[in-house]
C-alpha cells in the first residue's frame, strides 16, 4: 500500500474517532440536567453544575489540585471558546478585571513618581531619569504596557538608514504612565516637576508652561517657582556645607542688567542696575588629589602689608624672563609651530601618530572642578567701599565669622583686573586693621587670565593690525584677502577689539604663516609631494628651521641689524607678527591642557611686552606684582595659587579654562536665560535664581538627554579654516612676505611694526620703573594734623587715583568660543527674544 494511502486511511480514522468523542461529549453535557431517574446527575442547571463544581469544600484536596491546574493550563482556551460560541459574553468580566488590574498599577505608577519628604528637588535632579522610568514600567504596569502597545500599533520600520522615524515608543509611553499619575494625586508630580524646570530653564513664557500644566506634562507656573525657591534654598546650605568642609576660592564679577518696563512711573522706571555675582569654588589639592581640609594655607604664609604699596622683595632678575626659561619658552613655541603645521599641512598626517606632546612646565593633574553659585548681589563693585560691601556680602552668604575664616585659611579671590585692583587697594588702606574679614587678611588676590588672555590677542592684533590700505599685516589679511567683516584695530583706535573675530584672525594667520614657512624651508618646489614622504627628521629640520628664521626675536635682530643689504620693511613686520602670534597661541593651548608653567613663560613675555608706551602698562603691572608676589610665597601656598588657577569642570583632558571665564558664564546665564520674568523681575529673583543656574541646566539636560534633543554644550561643529589659511599661504607666497626682498616697492605704504619686547624692555630704564613696587626710603616726620585723619581719609586719597579698570565688555560671541558651553550660544538670540518678551512688568 502506498503511503498516501496510508495517510488518508489515518486521517479518516481520526476524524471519525473525533466525532465519535463529540457525540459522547455531548451526551455527557445532556446528562448533567437529567433527572436521576432518567440515568443523569439531576442538577436543575449548567449554572448549579458550574457553581457547585468551583465550590471549594476541602474534603478533596487532590480533586481541588487537577481543577486548580486544569483552569491554568485551558483556561484561556475555554475562555477563547466561549468567546467565539458567543461573541461579546466575555465583555463585563473583562471589563471589571482589567479595571481593577489597571487601577492596581496605577496606584504603583503614582507610588513610584511620589517624591518622599525627604528627597529634595536638588536629589530629584541629580536622579530622575526618564529612560529608567520607561525601562521600570513594564514590568511596573504590564497590563497598561501591554494596552499601549496594542492601541498604537506596531512600531513603524524606518527606510532610512542613517535616521529614525518617527518617536521612540518606550518614552512616549513613559510620559503617558506620568500624566495618569498626576491625574490621580498632585502629590505624583516628579515628572512633572523636572519637565517643568526644565521648561523655566529653556525660556518658556507662563503662558506657555501653564498651557502644558493643565495638559498635564508640567506643573503650574507657580509650582515651578515655588521649586526654584526650594532648589536656591537648598543650594545654600550645600554650599555653606561645602565651605566648611574643605577649602574654597571665591570669584566675583560685576553684573550689569537693564530693567525696562512698558509702563513708566515715578517709581517704576528704565533703568541701569548694576550688581555683582560669585561663585564658590573648592580647592584642588595638588600633593593628593583631593580636597583641601581647613587650616591647610595658615595666615602666616601670607606676608603681611605694612605699607600701602604691596610687599614685594622684587629682584632685576624678575622684570625679565630667566635665561632658563626663555629656553622652555622657545622649546614649547617650537612644539605649538609642529603641532599647528601637522595640522594645517594634510600631507603630514602620517607624522602625527608619533608626535610626541608639549614639554611639561607645571602642569595642573586632571581633576573635575565643582563650582557652586552664589546668591546675585545688588552691590556695584567698581569701587571701593561696593567692593568692601561685595566682599562682606559674599561671607554672610557663606555664612562665615572672623572665626570661622581663620580655621578655614587663606582664601584665593578671582576677579578681572579691577577687582583685582580694588582688592589690593582695599588691603593697602585696611592693613591696620585687626580682623580677618574686615583687613582682608585671609585674602590671596589673583588677576582672571582669561581678561589677560583677551588682552594679550588685542594687544597683539592691534600691533600687527597697521594701516588701512597696507599691502600687509593683519588689516591686509582680514579685510582685503578674507573679506571678513570689518573691524577695529590699531592702538589709535579708542574702542576695544574684539575678541572672538580677533582670535579667530590670529588663528587662521598664524597657521598660514606656518604653512607658507615650510613652504619656503621644505626644499621643495611641490609642498603637499614633500609632506607626504616627509621623515620625522626632515619634519624636526624644517620646523627648527622656520622656527629660528621666522619666528624668533634672533631672526628680526638679524634681519633688522643687517649692514649688509636694505632693509624690508614688510618682511620684518612679518617676523614679529609671527612671533607675538605664536605666544599667544601657545598661551591657549597651554591653558586648555592645564600647564600653568607654560602660562606663566608667556606672561612674563607680555609683561615686558605691555610696558610699550601705549599699548597695556597696567596689565604689565598686573603680571609683575602677581608673578613677583607668588615667587615670595612660602613653596605650599605657590602650589596650591598655580594648581588652582584654572579649573576643569569635565574632569577631560584639553578641558581646562580659566576661573573668570566661569564667571562670565554665569552673568550670562542669569542675564539672559534666567532674567526676571513679569513681577519678577527683581534683585531678590536674581539672587534666588543665580544659586539654582547649574542645576536648572543638569534639568534641561536630563529632558534633552532622555528625548535625544542635542543639548546645549554638547553639539556644536567649528566650522573648517582650511580654505583661509589657504588662501592667506597662497598670497604670502605670491607676494614673497616671508621672503626678504631687496627694494620692495610696497615697503612705503607700510607702518613699521614696534618690537614690543625690546620697546617694553626699556621702561626698566626709566625714573619711574616699578614705583609703585619699590619700599619707600623717605621717613615721614609727625608735624601734627594736618588735615583729615582716620581710616576714611586714607580710603578717599587712594580712591582718588586713577582706577584700573578693563573696558572690554565680554559679550555671548567671545564666550561662545568655550567649546564647553558652545552650542549654548548658538540659541542666544531666541532666547534673548523669549526673555525681553517675559521681562515687561
Amino acid at each position: 500500500m502506498k503511503a498516501a494511502e496510508v495517510a488518508a486511511r489515518k486521517a479518516s480514522e481520526q476524524a471519525a474517532a473525533t466525532a465519535e468523542q463529540a457525540k459522547e461529549a455531548r451526551r455527557v453535557f445532556q446528562l448533567i440536567t437529567e433527572g436521576k431517574e432518567k440515568g443523569g446527575f439531576g442538577f436543575e442547571s449548567m449554572t448549579q453544575f458550574m457553581q457547585s463544581l468551583f465550590q471549594r469544600e476541602g474534603s478533596d484536596s487532590q480533586f481541588e489540585a487537577n481543577l486548580t491546574r486544569f483552569c491554568r493550563d485551558h483556561g484561556d482556551e475555554l475562555a477563547r471558546k466561549v468567546e467565539s460560541r458567543s461573541p461579546g459574553v466575555l465583555n463585563d468580566f473583562v471589563s471589571d478585571k482589567m479595571a481593577a488590574v489597571l487601577a492596581e498599577e496605577g496606584r504603583l505608577i503614582q507610588e513610584h513618581l511620589a517624591r518622599k519628604s525627604t528627597t529634595s528637588v536638588t536629589d530629584l535632579l541629580s536622579t530622575f531619569s526618564v529612560t529608567k522610568l520607561a525601562g521600570l514600567l513594564p514590568t511596573l504596569a504590564p497590563t497598561l504596557w501591554r494596552v499601549l502597545e496594542t492601541v498604537t500599533g506596531p512600531e513603524p520600520i524606518s527606510t532610512n538608514k542613517t535616521k529614525k522615524t518617527g518617536r521612540e515608543r518606550g518614552l512616549v509611553f513613559a510620559t503617558i504612565c506620568a500624566m495618569i499619575s498626576i491625574l490621580r494625586s498632585q502629590r505624583s508630580n516628579n515628572f512633572q516637576t523636572v519637565i517643568g524646570l526644565f521648561l523655566l530653564g529653556s525660556g518658556a513664557a507662563k503662558r506657555q508652561i501653564e498651557v502644558l500644566s493643565h495638559a498635564g506634562l508640567s506643573t503650574s507656573y507657580s509650582a515651578i517657582l515655588e521649586h526654584v525657591k526650594t532648589l536656591s534654598q537648598e543650594g545654600i546650605l550645600h554650599f555653606r556645607q561645602v565651605v566648611r568642609d574643605c577649602m574654597c576660592s571665591i570669584v566675583w564679577d560685576n553684573l550689569n542688567i537693564a530693567f525696562r518696563v512698558e509702563s513708566q512711573r515715578l517709581d517704576n522706571t528704565n533703568r541701569f542696575d548694576n550688581g555683582t555675582t560669585a561663585t564658590l569654588i573648592p580647592l584642588h589639592d595638588p600633593f593628593t588629589g583631593g580636597k583641601v581640609p581647613h587650616g591647610t594655607l595658615t595666615a602666616d604664609m601670607k606676608p603681611p602689608r605694612e605699607t600701602t604699596k604691596p610687599p614685594l622683595n622684587w629682584t632685576v632678575e624678575q622684570t625679565l624672563i630667566s635665561p632658563e626659561d626663555a629656553v622652555k619658552l622657545d622649546e614649547c613655541s617650537l612644539w605649538q609651530l609642529k603641532k599647528i603645521a601637522l595640522d594645517v599641512i594634510a600631507g603630514l598626517g602620517h607624522l602625527k601618530k608619533g608626535f610626541r606632546e608639549c614639554p611639561e612646565v607645571i602642569k595642573i593633574a586632571l581633576h573635575t572642578t565643582e563650582q557652586y553659585p552664589l546668591p546675585a548681589m545688588h552691590e556695584d563693585e567698581s569701587s571701593i567701599d561696593g567692593t568692601i560691601r561685595v566682599y562682606l556680602a559674599i561671607l554672610k552668604n557663606l555664612g562665615i565669622t572672623n572665626e570661622e575664616i581663620r580655621a578655614h585659611g587663606l582664601m584665593f579671590t578671582d576677579g578681572d583686573l579691577l577687582t583685582d585692583s580694588l582688592v589690593d587697594k582695599i588691603e593697602s588702606a585696611r592693613r591696620n586693621s585687626p580682623e580677618e574679614i574686615e583687613g582682608l587678611k585671609m585674602v590671596i588676590r589673583r588677576f582672571g587670565l582669561f581678561h589677560a588672555k583677551m588682552a594679550g590677542c588685542r594687544m597683539v592684533v592691534n600691533e600687527h593690525w597697521n594701516k588701512v590700505g597696507a599691502p600687509a599685516g593683519l588689516w591686509w589679511e582680514n579685510t582685503r584677502l578674507l573679506n571678513r567683516k570689518p573691524m577695529v584695530g590699531g592702538w589709535q583706535k579708542q574702542k576695544a577689539t574684539r575678541w572672538k573675530p580677533s582670535h579667530e584672525l590670529l588663528e587662521i594667520s598664524l597657521a598660514a604663516h606656518i604653512k607658507d614657512a615650510f613652504r619656503i624651508h621644505c626644499g621643495s618646489d611641490d609642498l603637499d609631494e614633500w609632506a607626504k614622504n616627509a621623515t620625522e627628521e626632515e619634519f624636526d629640520r624644517v620646523s627648527q628651521e622656520s622656527f629660528n628664521n621666522l619666528f624668533t626675536t634672533e631672526a628680526y635682530d638679524r634681519v633688522h641689524d643687517s649692514v649688509d643689504s636694505e632693509r624690508d620693511i614688510i618682511f620684518e613686520n612679518s617676523i614679529l607678527q609671527n612671533r607675538d602670534m605664536l605666544w599667544y597661541s601657545l598661551l591657549v593651548s597651554s591653558i586648555k591642557s592645564g600647564d600653568i608653567g607654560r602660562v606663566i613663560l608667556v606672561l612674563r613675555m607680555w609683561m615686558v611686552m605691555m610696558r610699550t608706551p601705549k599699548t597695556m602698562p597696567k596689565y604689565a603691572d598686573a603680571i609683575f606684582e602677581t608673578l613677583a608676589r607668588v615667587d615670595s610665597y612660602h613653596p605650599k601656598l605657590k602650589a596650591y595659587f598655580l594648581h588652582n588657577w584654572l579649573v576643569n569642570l569635565t574632569g577631560r583632558p584639553g578641558r581646562f579654562k580659566e576661573v573668570d571665564l566661569l564667571q562670565e558664564h554665569q552673568n550670562f546665564w542669569a542675564k539672559i536665560i534666567y532674567n526676571a520674568k513679569g513681577v519678577n523681575r527683581s534683585w531678590d529673583w536674581l539672587a534666588m535664581i543665580t544659586v539654582c543656574i547649574f542645576s536648572l541646566r543638569d534639568a534641561m539636560r536630563t529632558v534633552e538627554k532622555a528625548y535625544k534633543i542635542p543639548s546645549y554644550g554638547e553639539s556644536h561643529t567649528v566650522p573648517s579654516m582650511t580654505k583661509e589659511v589657504e588662501l592667506l599661504a597662497t598670497a604670502l607666497a605670491t607676494e614673497r612676505i616671508q621672503e626678504y626682498t631687496q627694494n620692495r616697492l610696497q615697503n612705503d605704504n607700510v607702518n613699521e611694526s614696534r618690537d614690543l619686547i625690546y620697546e617694553g624692555s626699556k621702561y626698566a630704564n626709566t625714573r619711574t620703573a616699578f614705583q609703585k613696587f619699590t619700599p619707600e626710603t623717605r621717613h615721614a616726620q609727625n608735624l601734627g594734623v594736618v588735615g583729615p585723619t582716620g581710616l576714611a581719609a586714607e580710603e578717599r586719597d587712594i580712591e582718588s587715583e586713577d582706577e584700573e579698570e578693563d573696558e572690554y565688555e565680554v559679550d555671548e560671541e567671545d564666550l561662545a568660543m568655550d567649546e564647553d558651553e558652545a552650542a549654548a550660544y548658538e540659541h542666544a538670540e531666541e532666547l534673548m527674544a523669549i526673555v525681553n518678551e517675559m521681562s515687561v512688568d
